[in-house]
């Protein structure tokens, strides 16, 4: 396929209306139905022919004048024959003017994005730096050797009673059994405190023994139950004096684990 510098000539010979090969001029009409570049370049070509003709058109000299003219022409001596000399006019599309303008633009937007980046890039090292100096500063607290580890806790507006406590001591083989209770609530008039064994087996609880608490709210307890009863858990209720042989709810304490 041709370049567009190379239809210039056949370009001019068209808009003159001088194109003779029919095999260039088919060509190039079928190139001029697919090419804008060289359509508005045929068509300056006609536009400066126009003009050219307007311009000579004028009045009709005399015929006296004419003849003259012929006369002279035909007189006159020959001239050597002077060698033409064709230039061939080089298509150069519109749009490449603009190719340098916007090289440019697009360098200088390149160059700000590239700006902006490394303007991010700073600032995140900067905080990544100020980040590890934090940590730094951390870990050297941490691993000082003369720092002092405290715990601070909540202080309550007021104290808070010293709670209920049941140490006791269970020996499954022999039956034997030492309760140690501190801190007990009072008891209402005529209640004990009964603790009660809750056999492994699943079954009913038995009745371990009584206690009541003095005025400071202590009790001890020596108490023998049958011999060989593995016992699961341990729990404290509040019955009658003399106890009872099943557990009145609620359950007082209870042991955990």
């Amino acid at each position: 396929m041709k370049e567009h510098t190379q239809y210039a000539e056949s370009l001019a010979l068209y808009a003159l209306d001088a194109l003779d090969n029919a095999g260039e001029r088919a060509e190039l009409e079928t190139h001029l139905r697919s090419c804008g570049e060289c359509q508005a370049e045929l068509e300056a070509l006609r536009g400066d022919t126009a003009l050219l003709a307007l311009s000579a058109v004028g009045p009709a000299p005399p015929a006296r004048a004419r003849q003259r003219l012929l006369d002279a022409i035909s007189t006159a001596p020959p001239k050597p024959a002077r060698t033409q000399r064709m230039i061939v006019g080089v298509l150069r599309p519109r749009w490449l003017s603009f190719v340098p303008v916007a090289a440019a633009l697009l360098l200088a937007v390149f160059s700000i994005m590239l700006l902006q980046r490394n303007a991010r890039l700073m600032n995140r090292l900067d905080e990544a730096r100020a980040q590890l100096q934090k940590t730094k500063a951390i870990a050297d607290l941490l691993n000082a050797p003369d720092a002092h580890h405290m715990t601070l806790v909540s202080m309550p507006e007021q104290p808070k009673p010293p709670q209920p406590q049941i140490k006791m001591i269970y020996q499954p083989q022999k039956g034997g059994l030492l309760l140690m209770a501190n801190n007990m609530e009072p008891l209402p008039a005529n209640k004990v405190y009964e603790l009660w064994l809750l056999p492994a087996n699943g079954s009913a609880p038995m009745p371990a023994g009584t206690f009541k608490p003095d005025t400071s709210g202590n009790a001890m307890m020596n108490h023998s139950m049958a011999a060989g009863m593995e016992a699961k858990a341990f729990a404290v209720t509040i019955e009658p004096e003399g106890g009872s042989q099943t557990p009145t709810m609620p359950i007082k304490m209870m042991t955990v684990g």
